[in-house]
C-alpha cells in the first residue's frame, strides 16, 4: 500500500508517535475524494514526511529560512522566466522572417519559461498552492530543456542546477508559514525592477548594450535590503533568505557571459551580503541617534 510507504520516510520517532494517526485521517479523507484529491494528498503526506525527515520545518531553522525566502525565490523566478520571454519577442520582432515555433527543446523552453512566469505571479497574487504547482513544474520542464538545449540557451549544467534549486525552495518551506502579502507585494515589486529595465535594454531603448548580468541581482540585494530595515527579521535572516532566492538570478549572470567579465560578477554576487552590512550600519545608526528608536 502506497501510504505504508510513505509512513517509511519519517523519521523513526515520528513515525511511531503518529504514523497511526497520519494513516486513519488519510484513510478517511481517501474515501470522499476524487482520484485527483487522492494523488494531492498523498503528495501532501509525502512532502510533510521528507520535510520532516530533512528538519525543515516551521520549528527549525532551516525551515523559517525557506519560509522567509519563498516569495523571494517566486519573485526571483519572475524576473528570470520574463527576462527570457522578452528576449524572445525582441528577437521575433527584428527578426525580418516570419515567427516559427517547431516542436523542439528551444520551444519546450519558451513555453516552460512562460508557464513558471504565470505560476510565479499566480503565487504572489495570493493564490499559493496552485500558483506554485505550475511555477515549479515549469522549472522542472525549463531545467530539462536547458539541458537538451544548452549549447544553444547559454549552459546545460548551471541553469538546470539553478532552476532545480529553486524549485526545491518553493517546495520545502513549510506550509504553515505562508508568506504576508506584504512580502509578496515587495517581491512582485522586486520582480518587476529587476525586468523592465532590462527589457528596454532588449528593445535598444536605453544608451547601454549590457548589464553584465548584475542588475537583477542589486535589485534583489535592495528589496532585501529595505525589507529588512522594514520589518523585524533579523539581519542574517534576511541577508540569507535573498542568498536563498538568487540562484536563477545568478544563471541570468552566467548565459548574459558575466563570467567572462571578473568584476562585475563578483560585484553583482557581493550584492547581497553588502546589503546585509549596509542594514546592520543603518539599524545600528537609528538606534543611536534620539527619535528614530522604532
Amino acid at each position: 500500500m502506497m501510504i505504508a510507504l510513505l509512513l517509511r520516510l519519517y523519521p523513526r520517532r515520528y513515525r511511531r508517535e503518529n504514523g497511526a494517526e497520519i494513516l486513519a485521517v488519510h484513510q478517511e479523507a481517501a474515501a470522499h475524494l476524487t482520484r485527483l484529491g487522492r494523488v494531492r494528498d498523498t503528495a501532501d503526506i509525502a512532502a510533510h514526511a521528507l520535510r520532516m525527515r530533512l528538519g525543515l520545518t516551521s520549528a527549525t531553522a532551516a525551515g523559517r529560512l525557506l519560509a522567509e525566502a519563498g516569495s523571494l525565490a517566486a519573485g526571483a523566478a519572475a524576473a528570470y522566466c520574463g527576462l527570457h520571454l522578452s528576449r524572445w519577442y525582441v528577437s521575433t520582432v527584428v527578426s525580418p522572417g516570419p515567427v516559427h515555433l517547431e516542436a523542439d527543446s528551444a520551444s519546450v523552453l519558451l513555453f516552460a519559461a512562460a508557464l513558471a512566469f504565470v505560476g510565479a505571479v499566480t503565487a504572489l497574487t495570493g493564490h499559493r498552492r496552485a500558483g506554485t504547482l505550475a511555477l515549479v513544474t515549469g522549472l522542472v520542464a525549463l531545467a530539462v530543456a536547458a539541458v537538451v538545449d544548452g549549447p544553444a540557451f547559454g549552459d546545460p549544467v548551471v541553469t538546470p542546477a539553478m532552476a532545480l534549486l529553486t524549485a526545491f525552495v518553493l517546495v520545502a518551506g513549510p506550509p504553515d508559514l505562508p508568506p504576508d502579502p506584504g512580502a509578496c507585494a515587495a517581491a512582485g515589486a522586486m520582480a518587476a525592477a529587476a525586468w523592465l529595465p532590462l527589457t528596454a535594454l532588449y528593445a535598444g531603448a536605453l544608451p547601454v548594450s549590457t548589464d553584465y548580468g548584475m542588475w537583477p541581482l542589486l535589485v534583489l540585494a535592495a528589496a532585501a535590503l529595505l525589507r529588512t530595515l522594514r520589518t523585524a527579521s533579523s539581519v542574517l535572516t534576511g541577508t540569507a533568505a535573498a542568498a536563498t532566492a538568487s540562484p536563477l538570478l545568478l544563471a541570468h549572470a552566467r548565459t548574459s557571459g558575466a563570467w567572462e567579465y571578473p568584476l562585475p560578477l563578483w560585484a553583482g554576487i557581493a550584492a547581497i551580503p553588502l546589503a546585509g552590512a549596509l542594514a546592520v550600519a543603518l539599524r545600528t545608526l537609528r538606534s543611536r541617534v534620539p527619535g528614530t528608536r522604532d
